[in-house]
Order: C-alpha cells, then structure tokens, then sequence
C-alpha cells in the first residue's frame, strides 16, 4: 500500500511492504542528459559552418559513463527509507536520435549507491535493459517503462540511480546519446558521475573530483524521471535485507529420523541424533512407553553433541523396558529432545540385536 505525498510516494503506513520511491511521473521527461547535467562544458573553435555559424562547437561532456540520482525530489530526500529490493523501476523518457545520425545506443542499467564518507559508492548494477528511441513506435519524453532488475538489494539511505554506456559516435553523438529522461523542477537536485569505465561496482563518486568535461556534478532545480518500486519484508528476496521473499526452508538444527536401535546388558540404547550447526547441539532427551500406555520416563541423558555430523546418544533404560523386549520380541519408544525452547518427538523401536 502506498501514498503520495508532494512529489515522492511514502508508504501510508509503517508495515507497508510496497513502497514508491521518486518523483511523480505525471509530467513528461523534457530534458535530456545533453544539456541538464551539471557540466560547464567547453567551446572549441572550427570554422564557420551552417552547423557552427558562430564558428564555435560546444560539447556539454564527453560521451561516456554516467550515473545519474536524485538526492531530493521536491524538497525530500531521494534516498530509499527503508532497506529492501528495487521490484521495479519506472523510467519516463527516451533516447534522442541525432538527425542524420546511427541508431542511438539503448542499453541503460540501475544502479544502487551507498553513501560513503561525502560521496557514493556503486554497490550493485542491473542487468542491461533497453530504453525506447524518441519518435519511434510513439515513443516520447511521457513514455513511461517499467523495468525489473534481479536482486538489486537497498539500505536504508541508498540512492538508486540509471546508468549509461555514452554511446560516443563522431561527431553526432559527440557528448554520448542525449537521453531524454531528466526535467526541471523547483526543489529537487540530481547527482551525476561521468567518467569513462569509472561508473562500474565499486567505483566511488567524490564530490570534489570535478572538471568541466566528467566528474561529479549536481543540478539544482531537475529531477531524474525515476520512480522504484521499493519491496520490503515479504516483497523482497531473502538475498536483501530485511527480505524474506523466496527464502529457502530453514533446515532444523538437530534431526532424529525413526530407527531401530538394539540395547545391550547394560540396557543402553544408543540413539542415533544429527546435529547441523558447527557449534554443537546441546540439550536433553528421555525415552517413554507411550504405546504401552506408560508416559512415565524410563530413559534419560543430556547431551552435548559435536556439530555437522551423527553421533549416536547413549540412553540407559530402566529394567521394565528390557523385560518389555524380551517378551515382545522389541518395543516402541518414544525420545523425547529437548534443546532450548524446541521439542522434538521421535518413534525409536528397540530390540535386542
């Protein structure tokens, strides 16, 4: 269950397991990454030319890996509230083609950063999706896709963010493929990293590295078009934190399967017990009649069993139970396991072997 409050959907309350995380997508993509990043750029003179008739070619950046995140959207932070799973990532906008040119380069990924010191550090990337090129099959800058990402896991206070490869091509693609999936809007202020094979997982954004080609840089006033569908508790993999979605079975510390044991002079039975955690299995254990109608303990032993393997527990038994073989030929007991609050119950048949 979500709400929307201002521009950034919250959950409505606090077990929501849904939450929407990002900017409304109600208004078209209107900037694309060619002029709304935050670099100065440089003017290079050429000669005058109907495409330069200033004789000066402005190139915003250079044409190669950027991260792009929203800190705030609407005067509230961008970052993901809770942790979790990216489920689903929405995505208003297009790639751009430039007239005349190739095809535009459409692989993007998501990215999850972590804050680290004054800057962010890529944790996880997705797997490549493709984004629609603007004006084909009406696609536009209010075409809105919905994306899936395996296993992109979230803190609490991560941003998520897109991703793209540039897609340099001289000289119509000269500051990357223009993606149209930025806007401008009064209080929210995106983040972006530029920097050729420095956006992969574990590359670190530091604020003061910047130039006017790549680096780090921040636009006040715009916004990323990207909203995450943020699954917490039981709408994330048990591989996030805090999921428990998909979770496998949780395999019990100590198993007792039904065995036929023999009992020696000495009346002891030894049971056969597995113990899985590397630590040890520490508890207790009693044997009873119950199919003879005697509930009362005729065996007990504590125990302290070595882990991840089968030891076999001793267990001396009372007179009666001997008696009770010998005239039936075998009996079926009951052991009762005791460790912490768990019990376990199991049917052990003891003969003499």
């Amino acid at each position: 269950m979500t709400v929307a409050l201002g521009s950034v959907a919250v959950p409505a309350t606090s077990d929501a397991a849904i939450v929407a995380v990002g900017p409304r997508l109600d208004a078209p993509a209107t900037v694309s990454t060619l002029e709304g990043l935050g670099y100065k750029g440089v003017d290079t003179a050429v000669p005058p030319s109907p495409g330069a008739p200033r004789g000066v070619v402005h190139t915003s950046h250079f044409g190669a890996d950027t991260a792009i995140w929203n800190t705030t959207v609407a005067g509230d932070s961008g970052a993901m509230p809770k942790a979790g799973q990216a489920d689903r990532i929405r995505l208003e906008g297009c790639a751009v083609r430039a007239p005349g040119g190739p095809a535009p380069l459409t692989q993007i990924h998501f990215q999850t950063l972590h804050r680290q010191g004054g800057g962010v550090k890529v944790a996880l990337t997705s797997q490549a999706f493709e984004i629609p090129v603007c004006g084909e099959g009406g696609a536009s800058g209010a075409t809105v896709s919905t994306y899936s990402p395996i296993n992109l896991c979230v803190r609490k206070g991560d941003f998520v963010g897109f991703n793209d490869e540039g897609g340099f091509v001289e000289p119509y693609y000269r500051s990357g493929v223009p993606y149209q999936v930025l806007r401008y809007a009064h209080g929210s202020t995106l983040d972006s990293f530029l920097r050729g094979g420095g956006t992969n997982n574990g590359a670190f954004f530091d604020p003061s590295e910047t130039t006017a080609m790549d680096g780090f840089a921040s636009r006040a006033n715009a916004q990323l078009m990207l909203q995450v569908e943020l699954g917490t508790g039981p709408d994330a993999r048990y591989v996030c934190p805090g999921g428990h979605k998909d979770a496998p079975r949780a395999l019990p510390s100590l198993r007792v399967s039904r065995q036929t044991d023999g009992i020696n002079r000495a009346r002891v039975v030894a049971v056969a017990i597995y113990c899985r955690p590397v630590t040890g299995c520490h508890g207790s254990a009693r044997l009873t009649l119950p199919a003879t109608g005697r509930a009362a303990t005729v065996g007990h032993s504590v125990f302290s069993l070595p882990g991840n393997k089968t030891s076999h527990l001793p267990i001396k038994v009372s007179p009666e139970v001997l008696r009770l073989i010998r005239k039936h030929h075998g009996v079926n007991s009951q052991i009762e396991i005791q460790m912490g609050r768990k019990t376990i119950k199991q049917r052990v048949t003891i003969k003499i072997l």
